[in-house]
């Protein structure tokens, strides 16, 4: 996969960097690698596109996929309260229609540099394994796991919600999570957005992209399953980005 060593095309929050290198040493996990933005895989891409497709919508019986999401909800919780408690963040569901900030990351990047504010979606399908709602706030495991990866995936380093900030996005938020948990976060986030993006539905009977807007391409259905390891075990594609 080619790479572009320096972030310098985006806008990186140091407040947000700062805050996620300290969660990190706070819960022993590795100093966090800044600045990336990689250049999307397309064929993988692809690839993970069409697993997505044919996993199971609810795969939670499985004891793999168990073991990859009880983790992922403790942290969830772990980084939602470190957000609020440790970093002043006011996170605040969106209630009117679509999507917060539409496709424009840039505006939610600003709202949490300048106001440490930031807006997240609560709607979609129901998750079997992170539908459970908070009976203190009646916010849903789901609904906080999109308002920490906005914050950590997206707005500590500017990434976009295009293909190639979502990508990157997965990168950065994976390292602030256990192995196991890393599994269950790159279903919901590297497997969702390849299928939206590169799934069989943007290319045409030629085999060509169709490009059609962001804004105009169909959400993923969202599933309680795993990728294989060759599109989720994080270790080795960072050890394949630095070779």
């Amino acid at each position: 996969m080619d790479r572009q060593t320096t972030n310098s095309s985006r806008n990186p929050n140091e407040f947000v960097r700062k805050a996620a290198q300290a969660y990190s040493e706070k819960y022993g996990f590795r100093k966090i690698t800044e600045g990336l933005y990689v250049v999307v895989d397309v064929n993988r891409a692809r690839r993970i596109a069409d697993v997505y497709e044919n996993l199971p919508i609810d795969d939670s019986g499985n004891p793999a996929v168990r073991k990859a999401y009880q983790p992922l909800a403790e942290e969830i919780e772990a980084q939602w309260n470190f957000a609020i408690d440790a970093m002043g963040i006011t996170f605040e569901p969106w209630r009117y229609e679509g999507q917060p900030y539409a496709t424009n990351s840039a505006e939610m990047c600003s709202d949490v540099r300048n106001h440490h504010h930031l807006y997240f979606y609560q709607g979609g399908d129901p998750h079997p394994l992170l539908g459970r709602l908070d009976s203190a706030t009646g916010l849903s495991l789901n609904g906080k796991f999109r308002a920490i990866h906005d914050l950590f995936g997206h707005a500590a380093e500017g990434y976009g919600f295009g293909p190639r900030g979502e990508e990157n996005a997965w990168i950065k938020h994976s390292q602030m999570f256990s192995a196991d948990a890393q599994r269950a976060l790159t279903t919901e986030t590297r497997g969702q957005n390849c299928w939206v993006n590169f799934g069989r539905h943007n290319y045409d009977p030629t085999d060509h992209h169709t490009n059609r807007p962001l804004a105009k391409r169909p959400y993923a259905i969202q599933k309680a399953a795993l990728l294989p390891d060759e599109f989720s075990d994080f270790s080795v594609f960072m050890t394949e980005l630095k070779s």
